[in-house]
C-alpha cells in the first residue's frame, strides 16, 4: 500500500485542524486504512503534544490482545506501531461488536478517559462495523457520549450514509476521505491468522493461578455462571473496574470452585471479578 496516502490525507487535515485537542474519532468499513490514517494523524501531533490512542479495533488489535479495547500515549513522532506498548486495555469479550455493543461502548469510554490523563488529544481507531441500524446505534451513541471534536469517515462508496445522516445535524466536525481503490482487502483466513498470532504473543510469558470462585464476582453475558468451559476468554478485573489482564481458563474443578487461568504476569490478589467471554482459543 502506497504509504503516501494516509501521511497526504493527515497533513490535508492536521493543516485545517492547526490546533489539535479533544477526540477524533475515525469510522469506516473493513479495510479501508482506517489504522493508517490513525497512525499518520498521531505522527504528525505528536511533533507538537503528547497523543492518546484508542484502539478499539476488537478484531484486529494493534495496542492490546484481540477482544480488548486498548490504549496508549505517544510523545514522539514514532514509525512503527505495532509495538506499541499498552496503557491499558479494556475487555469486550469477543472479537467482533455483534452482540457487544454495550461492552464496546464503554470500553471506548474507559480507554478515553484513561488516556485522556495523560494526552489532551485523542484520536480513536475503531472496528469495520458500519452496515445496519445496531452499527448507526453504536457510533450515534459513542458521538452521543464523547462529543468528538472531529469525526473522520473513510468510505469506499456511500456504505456511511445512514450513520452520517444521524450525526450531521449534532456532530461538530465531519470529514469524509474517500478510501484509495487499490486498498488490500484481507481474506477471513488472513484475518483469523493475524489475530492468532497476537494472542500467541500475548500470552508467550504467562503463568497459571488458581482462583477461587467463592471470593470474586462473575460477570457473563450468558449461562455460564461458575462453569466456565476450558478455552474460554476471561477479563481479569480489580475492584475499580479496571481489567488487569486477559486469562485463559485451563481447566474447573469438579465442583465450579476453583479454576485455573493462565494469564500474563500480575498481583492475582488483586482480581475482584472475572468477565467471562463469549469466545473460546487455543493458547
Amino acid at each position: 500500500m502506497p504509504a503516501n496516502w494516509a501521511d497526504e490525507i493527515a497533513q490535508q487535515i492536521c493543516s485545517r485542524e492547526a490546533d489539535q485537542c479533544g477526540v477524533w474519532l475515525i469510522i469506516g468499513a473493513v479495510d479501508t486504512g482506517k489504522t493508517s490514517l490513525v497512525m499518520a494523524l498521531a505522527r504528525l501531533a505528536a511533533k507538537r503534544r503528547p497523543v492518546g490512542i484508542v484502539d478499539a479495533d476488537i478484531g484486529q488489535s494493534h495496542i492490546g490482545p484481540p477482544a480488548t479495547a486498548g490504549w496508549a500515549v505517544i510523545k514522539e513522532p514514532q514509525e512503527d506501531f505495532s509495538q506499541l506498548a499498552a496503557g491499558g486495555i479494556s475487555f469486550v469479550g469477543d472479537v467482533t461488536p455483534t452482540r457487544h455493543l454495550l461492552q464496546l461502548t464503554a470500553a471506548i469510554v474507559q480507554c478515553v478517559r484513561q488516556a485522556g490523563e495523560a494526552a489532551d488529544f485523542i484520536i480513536i481507531d475503531t472496528p469495520g462495523f458500519v452496515s445496519g441500524s445496531a452499527a448507526a446505534a453504536l457510533w450515534w451513541t459513542v458521538q452521543r457520549i464523547l462529543q468528538p471534536k472531529l469525526i473522520i469517515a473513510v468510505q469506499r462508496s456511500d456504505e456511511l450514509k445512514d450513520i452520517l445522516a444521524g450525526l450531521r445535524p449534532v456532530a461538530a466536525k465531519i470529514r469524509l476521505v474517500e478510501c484509495p481503490s487499490w486498498m488490500p482487502v484481507k481474506s477471513p483466513k488472513d484475518r483469523s491468522s493475524y489475530r492468532q498470532g497476537l494472542f500467541d504473543r500475548y500470552f508467550q510469558s504467562s503463568r497459571l493461578y488458581d482462583i477461587s470462585l467463592d471470593d470474586i464476582a462473575i460477570q457473563s453475558s450468558g449461562n455460564a455462571g461458575r462453569n466456565i468451559p476450558a478455552g474460554t476468554l476471561v477479563g481479569l478485573r480489580n475492584e475499580k473496574g479496571v481489567d488487569m489482564a486477559v486469562g485463559v481458563v485451563v481447566r474447573k474443578s469438579t465442583d465450579g470452585g476453583i479454576i485455573a487461568v493462565k494469564a500474563p504476569e500480575i498481583n492475582i490478589r488483586q482480581v475482584r471479578c472475572i468477565v467471562v467471554g463469549d469466545i473460546s482459543i487455543q493458547t
